[in-house]
């Protein structure tokens, strides 16, 4: 596939949107980002998604998969864990020998929730990771129904995909299944349209009346927002399934449409997009960890400070 700028500018705005997504900002402003931010990114990894090229090397695609998404995934946790655990001996934090095997076992789990309250199936380490282990799933799932798609055809690929998101949502109501394979199968609402939109070369970015249409879109998905109220991917908030799948649709082709709007012009906005969206993979595992190993530093390095100075001060108060 050729490079497309549009691409790496949404990916910028998606993991931008995933970093104030985890930022304590009113609920109503978080409602409308978890709507469609994780929805983004599964679109756009259906839209790039290349079942031809790997159609006769199942093992070959799975590898490659593997080394993409799961070799990272651990990596970072190994190197947050054994950060974590270089801190503690240094005494910059409370991390200790229970809480490595415990954070070992929600690592091994690969799920980001229930993050109230955490279980020890859950991964405290990098929780934002989880995501890797799903789009890995979720591309396996998404080979299974493009091979359905090329020997059967839409209907019955289609029937299969609608099988499979069913099966995700009911298993999600009573257990979290590992490697968030429950949200590798609800992933397919947004992944099987990526594919197909790109499978089939549909220009659906470029109508004369696009304006029109994204001003009604826009209206649209404000509305679903209101009726279905909070939802997030990780924590297998839907709400309405239905409502969710449509607003989370909506609010990608907004994106994309923005995307390509600003993509269309060498700007300063847009170069910072691309960068964001090159690095979009870093910064989603390393967003969260790096500021709290930096405040666990520089805390306890002022906290010395302040003792330093007092008993500076005392021996002063002496002599």
């Amino acid at each position: 596939m050729t490079y497309e700028k549009w691409i790496d500018v949404t990916k910028g705005i998606g993991i931008l949107l995933v970093i104030l997504g985890h930022s304590d900002f009113d609920q109503s402003f978080l409602t409308i980002i978890h709507t469609f931010n994780l929805p983004l990114f599964f679109f756009i990894s259906g839209y790039l998604y290349n079942y031809t090229k790997y159609k006769q090397q199942p093992n070959y695609f799975i590898s490659q998969k593997f080394k993409r998404l799961v070799v990272p995934y651990f990596v970072t946790n190994i190197i947050i864990l054994c950060t974590f655990i270089l801190l503690d001996l240094f005494k910059l934090n409370s991390f200790n020998s229970n809480s490595a095997v415990k954070s070992l076992v929600g690592v091994l789990y690969g799920n980001g929730a229930p993050l109230n309250p955490p279980t020890i199936f859950t991964n405290l380490l990098s929780v934002p990771s989880w995501f890797l282990l799903g789009l890995f799933c979720a591309s396996l799932i998404l080979y299974i129904i493009a091979y359905s798609h090329e020997k059967y055809g839409l209907v019955c690929s289609s029937f299969l995909c609608f099988l499979v998101i069913l099966f995700g949502f009911n298993i999600s109501k009573s257990v979290f299944l590992p490697w968030s394979l429950d949200i590798a199968c609800i992933s397919m609402i947004f992944m099987f349209p990526g594919y197909l939109i790109n499978y089939y070369k549909v220009n659906w970015l470029h109508n004369s009346k696009s304006n029109f249409y994204d001003f009604g879109f826009l209206i649209l998905l404000f509305i679903l927002i209101s009726i279905n109220g909070n939802v997030d991917m990780n924590t297998r908030l839907y709400s309405n399934l239905l409502f969710f799948s449509i607003a989370g649709l909506l609010g990608t082709y907004l994106v994309i449409r923005f995307a390509k709007e600003i993509s269309k012009k060498e700007t300063f906005l847009s170069k910072i997009f691309i960068y964001l969206g090159k690095y979009s993979l870093i910064i989603l595992l390393y967003h969260l960890f790096v500021p709290v190993v930096l405040f666990d530093i520089t805390n306890n390095f002022l906290i010395s400070e302040k003792l330093y100075l007092i008993l500076q001060s005392s021996i002063a108060s002496l002599c």
